[in-house]
């Protein structure tokens, strides 16, 4: 399989996606301290903000790169 991950074009072309997961992440309420497994991640956008929340996350995608 060739997988040319290119988080910029992602980025450009996908950001809806994590504007979506963003309202997600309000229904939830994270409280710091929690964890939380965000599956199929992007870029990693929304583990991001909720690292930056003090929420113990951890990104997966299916993309090595």
């Amino acid at each position: 399989m060739n997988d040319h991950w290119n988080a910029h074009l992602y980025d450009e072309k996908h950001s809806f996606v994590s504007h979506f997961g963003e309202d997600l992440v309000r229904l939830l309420a994270p409280q710091k301290g929690e964890r939380i497994l965000d599956l199929g991640c992007g870029t990693g956008d929304i583990a991001d903000k909720l690292n930056q929340l003090g929420i113990n996350v951890i990104g997966i995608d299916q993309s090595d790169h």
